[in-house]
């Protein structure tokens, strides 16, 4: 079942109760479809999503100014999808490694010969090693070094693309008729070392709009990942003359003011953008939220976002410094052969010289294979938990009228411990894996809380492994992010809480080993399940949509209230 944290306590319905439950008493638990979903027939095991046989013709949207007209797909007369939009200038050559570059209106002499740009097929995704975690090797007999799978669109560095998926038919609501549509901006997860901008079929939004009827826009973001995205070091700073890095950040940014400039070409409505994300994705909700809270005050009008969604991840701790991450910089220059004693530029020059391709392949070789987002000054600041303890991230909370979603899975440790776990049972490996998430200081403090098994069974330290990264990245960081927002003041029904306890019926050991229990990542049938199911539209219409549904929807007082749990 989907148990509900709501104002600092958890309900969770008894076993006899789900037994008996009726149609009648559905409002009443949260959400809890156990009977419902564990009868209804699925067509996949691909963790829920099938695609329907649509009818697909051409469709067009003209953006603003003179930056061109897209040509996208319409499927039936339910959805239209524009695919791989750009939104930034290809960061490659020598522009692997620099902040995204926007992309500039062309100087034409008519709206005549503005260009038309394809949109019809998804583009390529960054490139990224697909064998990060180890999840179902063991059973099927797969080497761990090899990709789980390849991705049919291929791989390139330029990948600074959205995917957009918007409705067709106008609203039926009399008084939403006119209203643009409101908008979904979503960042996907995968450790920030890999994934796709909704893509792959199991976070395909076609049928959340097609069938579900779901009334609103849903952008996905291509940004840069791992090496290409997280790389940093000294070098890097000379050559920007600050602090480099987080440049998978700074794409994610740049892509959420061209859709508030552009979103309205759309349908969409740039004052009514959610911000959300799953894992890594949520990580960079929460950074990007960050980053915008310390620019100071922005008028309604200006706001990026107004609304965020968090699935089971957030900031936990201050990012590595620069000179914190210069011995991952280092290793990768040693592994191409690249001296040390050159000057940055040369490094750099050399670097921007190996293919992407090389550059993967590196990876899994790496002692420090795991990039993520940095401290550098300028993104990510320093004292960014007593931004958070002494009011002033709440502050700015409360100051753009936000509201948030955020939750976890009930076993968030069991994808976490298979996934670059300690390779040896001791505290060297131990610590070696962690570092890739945090930085030595932040490593030894927690080891020396959690203590260390007194045995050689390498399993029992994976799961010490899965049980402090999943409560470092999950469990602590939300708790204690919500916690800052209702000490300073923030509304408790501006906050919704959830947790997710119930593992659907067709995620079976062909999909994850049972042992896993609820998941990390696990929820991703879900949220678009409950709605396209046709019994929870069908049942709830005239009171609540749907999770995602209502978060994008201002007028609808909150998720929780609206189903019962009115405190």
């Amino acid at each position: 079942m989907i148990g509900v944290i709501f104002r600092h306590s958890y309900y969770q319905p008894p076993s006899d109760e789900l037994a008996n439950l009726t149609k009648a008493q559905l409002p009443s638990i949260a959400l809890d479809l156990h009977i419902y979903l564990s009868r209804r027939p699925l067509l996949s095991i691909n963790m829920g999503n099938t695609i329907s046989a649509y009818k697909e013709t051409p469709c067009e949207v003209t953006l603003p100014g003179a930056s061109g007209t897209l040509k996208g797909l319409q499927f039936d007369s339910k959805s239209r999808r524009y695919a791989r939009v750009p939104y930034a200038l290809p960061p490659t050559g020598d522009h692997r490694w620099q902040k995204p570059r926007p992309i500039p209106s062309p100087n034409l002499p008519s709206p005549d010969t503005r260009p038309m740009i394809d949109c019809t097929n998804f583009g390529p995704v960054c490139p990224q090693w697909l064998g990060y975690t180890s999840v179902g090797h063991a059973e099927k007999g797969v080497d761990d070094d090899k990709p789980v799978k390849a991705s049919p669109h291929g791989f390139d560095e330029d990948c600074l693309k959205l995917n957009i998926w918007t409705p067709v038919e106008s609203k039926k609501d009399s008084e939403d008729a006119n209203k643009p549509w409101p908008v979904f901006f979503w960042l996907h997860g995968g450790w920030f070392q890999l994934g796709d901008p909704s893509q792959d079929v199991t976070m395909d939004p076609t049928e959340l709009i097609s069938t579900g009827k779901f009334e609103g826009i849903i952008v996905a973001v291509g940004y840069r990942l791992n090496i290409f995205g997280f790389l940093a070091g000294d070098a890097l700073s000379e050559e920007e003359g600050q602090e480099g890095g987080n440049y998978g950040l700074w794409d994610i940014r740049l892509a959420m003011e061209w859709v508030k400039e552009n979103i309205s070409a759309f349908g969409g409505d740039p004052n009514n953008i959610t911000l959300a994300g799953r894992s890594a994705g949520a990580y960079a909700v929460h950074a990007e939220a960050l980053y915008d809270f310390r620019l100071g005050q922005r008028s309604s009008e200006d706001q990026l976002f107004h609304r965020m969604v968090m699935f089971s991840n957030a900031i936990p701790a201050q990012p590595k410094t620069l000179p914190e991450v210069q011995p991952q910089f280092d290793e990768v220059c040693q592994y191409f052969g690249i001296p040390l004693n050159i000057s940055g530029a040369a490094k750099l020059e050399k670097l921007r010289l190996i293919s992407a391709t090389d550059l993967v392949s590196a990876i899994k070789e790496l002692k420090y294979h795991t990039f993520r987002p940095i401290t550098d000054g300028s993104f990510i600041k320093a004292g960014l938990i007593e931004y958070h303890k002494d009011g002033q991230f709440a502050a700015r909370f409360k100051d753009r009228g936000l509201k948030l979603l955020i939750g976890e899975m009930l076993n968030e440790e069991t994808l976490y411990a298979v996934t670059n776990p300690p390779k040896s049972p001791d505290i060297e490996s131990l610590e070696l894996q962690l570092e890739n998430y945090y930085a030595p200081h932040v490593v030894k403090r927690v080891v020396n809380y959690y203590g260390v098994p007194n045995t050689t069974n390498i399993e029992d330290w994976k799961l010490l492994y899965g049980r402090i990264v999943s409560d470092g990245q999950v469990r602590a960081p939300v708790r204690s992010l919500v916690d800052s927002l209702i000490r300073h003041g923030v509304d408790i029904n501006d906050i919704w809480r959830y947790r997710i306890s119930y593992r659907l019926s067709f995620i079976n050991e062909d999909v994850v080993p049972k042992s896993f229990g609820v998941a990390h990542a696990m929820d991703k049938p879900l949220w678009k399940y409950v709605y396209i199911s046709g019994i929870y539209r069908n049942y709830l219409a005239n009171t609540i949509k749907a999770s995602l549904y209502s978060m994008v929807r201002p007028q609808m007082r909150g998720l929780l209230w609206k189903i019962g749990f009115k405190t």
